[in-house]
């Protein structure tokens, strides 16, 4: 299950992240100008932090990898896609995840947490 974070866009509600992440949920999407507990509590529940690819949404990606880095929080990269053309392309993920400021190894590990979320649910 997915939540809607407190995108820096969006006229979401402060305390949503926590919120959501008090809930049984795989991802938080877009968390915006997240909190360091809120980001301790994700890894504390094995929720991942989304890094997002939708205009807007991503101007909190870096915030989002510095301290799910520092807390070893789980991430994903994701699209909030609306169309069929806003899907990511891995040459577009890769760019989202490294524009985020994600090494190449934390790449592959932000990638394998997609793969295993996936099989977790399915």
């Amino acid at each position: 299950m997915v939540v809607h974070g407190e995108s820096p866009v969006e006229p979401v509600q402060p305390g949503t992240n926590l919120a959501g992440l008090q809930s049984d949920i795989d991802i938080l999407a877009h968390p915006g100008l997240i909190q360091d507990e809120e980001v301790k509590l994700a890894k504390e529940k094995d929720i991942c932090l989304e890094i997002s690819a939708r205009k807007g949404h991503c101007l909190a990606n870096g915030r989002v990898v510095v301290l799910a880095r520092k807390y070893q929080a789980k991430m994903v990269i994701d699209t909030d896609a609306h169309s069929p053309a806003e899907l990511l392309s891995e040459d577009r993920r890769r760019k989202v995840g490294l524009g985020a400021g994600l090494t190449e190894e934390e790449l592959k590990t932000v990638i394998q947490n997609s793969a295993d979320l996936v099989n977790r649910r399915f």
